[in-house]
């Protein structure tokens, strides 16, 4: 009998629900259900809490009644483990389930190291992995934006090496915005599939770096347990090998995980849904409604190309605002690709107008549309009406903006910036 097959004849003595057992295991119900539809069996680094679920050892829980009497090379295997041996087993299955995986991958790279053959990662494993990351996802997550309501965030306004939080700073301040009522607005509204830790680009001992790998936003958090849980952020946009990137545009159906702000309409009798979001972006918190599949009690499945196409369509917007009646914005190319457009584009601000105008210049292709979209930018500069010491304040903030950017062009367009700003 398989270990999967064996678990759920013992879950039915127990009368223990599969929800049930997921609950107490965290290990993800579609998971389980694999062991029973698709054969599979579960990971070794499972079976040890599994065993504390059911309240089995792991010799019970691996032993087939109808082997075990016939089967020399489990006898031999029992009885030849030394006191080391022994002890490791005893040292492992103590072990939460954290230490075990990490227990586990110290082995299989250790193997890899001496040259030994690896075990081929079943289905299963993979989709256990897939299920385990995007649960620790979805609790940082929920961590973030319940420590959002928190007083217990801080801001690091330490400049970092590279320069690269200098800019957003500067920014926050030029637009009338307190930097960590902003940065408490941001993680309010983010999202799992935006997170990624980074552990190499920890400031602190204890710290998790978030980054937000869609939009280049990186938000370091310092978790201090001595005062409960207290969270320090620093937060920079990594913009240092270019703005606006003419990538081609990408095609997929990738599902991401998403809490929604609410539910706008369900079809009665499925899983298809209407969800809205919000996702801050510069100085606007962009508000989307998207075709979502129920997932859980928690969240959806929506498609990653549905939330960048909102974006996108809502920054070619923002670009046609910006236009005069007397230059064609047909002439230039549109942005198709959320990477084209930077953090600080979106928003109504001149500053962001001026990004977003930037970022639609380096784009273009052709003589011709390059020529509409610096005349475009020319102009909108021209048109600003601000007092002398904001429009410096304002030269200030785009220099720290784009200093740290590799584009060459860059030097020549912020200075045409500055003559028709003055």
């Amino acid at each position: 009998m398989q270990i999967g097959s064996k678990i759920f004849e013992i879950l039915k003595k127990r009368g223990i629900t599969q929800k049930e057992f997921s609950m107490k295991t965290g290990i993800a119900e579609s998971t389980i259900s694999d062991w029973k539809r698709k054969g599979f069996n579960p990971s070794a680094a499972k079976l040890p809490v599994i065993c504390n679920v059911l309240g089995v050892s792991l010799d019970e829980l691996l032993d087939d009644d109808a082997d075990s009497s016939n089967s020399k090379e489990n006898i031999d295997y029992s009885f030849s483990l030394s006191n080391d041996e022994k002890n490791l087993i005893e040292l492992f299955r103590n072990a939460d389930a954290g230490q075990q995986k990490r227990i586990y991958s110290y082995v299989l790279e250790l193997m890899k190291i001496n040259g030994e053959t690896v075990p081929i990662e079943s289905e299963s494993t993979t989709h256990e992995k897939q299920d385990d990351e995007l649960a620790g996802k979805k609790l940082l997550c929920k961590r973030l934006r319940r420590l959002s309501r928190l007083d217990r965030i801080k801001l690091d306004e330490s400049e970092h090496a590279s320069g690269l939080n200098k800019h957003l700073f500067k920014y926050f301040d030029f637009i009338g915005v307190d930097k960590l009522d902003y940065i408490k607005k941001y993680l309010e509204h983010i999202q799992p599939f935006m997170i990624k830790e980074v552990k190499t680009q920890e400031k602190f001992d204890n710290a998790i770096c978030v980054l937000d790998e869609y939009y280049r936003i990186s938000v370091y958090i310092k978790l201090d347990a001595t005062k409960g849980e207290e969270v320090i952020v620093s937060f920079h946009e990594n913009n240092k090998n270019g703005v606006a990137k003419r990538e081609p545009i990408k095609r997929t159906n990738q599902e991401v995980y998403v809490f929604p702000e609410s539910i706008s309409s369900h079809v009665l009798g499925s899983d298809k849904y209407t969800i809205n979001l919000f996702i801050t972006r510069g100085a606007t918190s962009l508000p989307m409604a998207v075709s979502a599949r129920k997932c859980d009690e928690e969240g959806f499945w929506v498609r990653m190309s549905d939330i960048t196409g909102n974006m996108v369509e809502m920054a070619n917007s923002y670009l046609q605002d910006l236009y005069t009646s007397d230059l064609d914005y047909s002439e230039v190319e549109p942005f198709y690709s959320l990477q084209q457009i930077s953090f600080t584009s979106y928003g109504t601000d001149v500053f962001s107008g001026i990004s977003l105008l930037i970022d639609s210049l380096l784009i273009q292709m052709s003589p011709f549309s390059k020529q509409v979209a610096d005349a475009a930018l020319c102009i909108f500069c021209s048109t600003i009406e601000l007092p002398e010491i904001t429009k410096k304040e304002l030269l200030d903030t785009l220099r720290e903006r784009y200093k740290v950017n590799s584009v060459k062009i860059l030097p020549e367009i912020l200075r045409r910036v500055e003559l028709n700003l003055i």
